[in-house]
């Protein structure tokens, strides 16, 4: 299956032309990042035509999402797709309904990752981001969009890069009810990580199952990031294992008491 490099003519974004798309993006500056070799095996496999959607388990701080919205804006710079469209997962779904304000700022507080990515990646989110309430949705310069599952049912998600951002927070229905959404012209990048789930019940997460589930399929391909480039407590920190130090309900708090000096 798979989206041929080729350039066709989509709906303008403003860019300038780019030319054909290049086979690879060896050699690629890639907005001055410097890549890992992981990192580099996650651009290839976005970058590839025949993979239709890319399945990411990476722990904390290894630039999952960064890498990943770096490649879609390549891709719709080169006219491969129209549009980049980012999910986000609000852990507290029953209270984003009671927030104040529309759809883009009730989801706000968890969009900033996708904000920071696009940073990194030479992207404006005042000029790049297509929301109704900026003035680019009336110019038509907007390419991406930020959503929550919340507001996806009856959608339809064509010809577009879909960005799923940490998918083990989606429950397997949430995650069903996104990917159901995806035309075969799309290309899907699932970003997870198997040991860090806010769920309150680990065990609905469809992150795992669907990975598995997709893992065997000609056009799917299934990355790992393990090195955390945040530094050592980041990486500490994430090596830790819930219930590792005391079994459940065996946790043991100190009294401290009060001295004088």
């Amino acid at each position: 299956m798979g989206v041929p490099l080729v350039a066709t003519k989509k709906k303008s974004t403003n860019f300038e032309d780019y030319g054909p798309a290049p086979e690879t993006l060896h050699g690629h500056p890639f907005y001055g990042l410097d890549l890992d070799p992981e990192q580099k095996v996650l651009v290839d496999a976005i970058w590839n035509p025949d993979n239709d959607i890319i399945f990411v388990n990476a722990a904390a701080g290894t630039g999952k999402t960064t890498i990943a919205m770096g490649v879609a804006h390549l891709l719709v710079k080169y006219r491969l797709y129209d549009g980049i469209l980012c999910v986000a997962s609000p852990c507290e779904e029953s209270r984003q309904g009671y927030l104040p304000g529309d759809i883009s700022q009730k989801s706000e507080v968890y969009f900033e990752p996708f904000y920071q990515a696009m940073q990194r990646c030479d992207m404006n989110p005042f000029t790049d981001i297509d929301d109704e309430s900026l003035v680019n949705a009336k110019n038509g310069t907007g390419f991406v969009k930020l959503i929550t599952h919340t507001y996806t049912r009856g959608s339809n998600f064509d010809h577009r890069v879909v960005i799923i951002d940490e998918m083990q927070n989606f429950t397997f229905r949430d995650a069903k009810k996104i990917l159901t959404r995806c035309a075969d012209n799309c290309k899907v990048i699932c970003l997870g990580h198997d040991g860090q789930c806010d769920l309150p019940d680990e065990s609905l997460s469809g992150f795992v199952p669907y990975l598995n589930h997709f893992r065997n399929k000609e056009h799917c391909q299934v990355c790992n990031l393990t090195i955390n480039h945040r530094g050592w407590i980041s990486s500490h920190a994430d090596a830790l294992i819930e219930g590792a130090l005391y079994p459940p309900g065996q946790l043991k708090f100190v009294s401290l008491q009060p001295h004088t000096i």
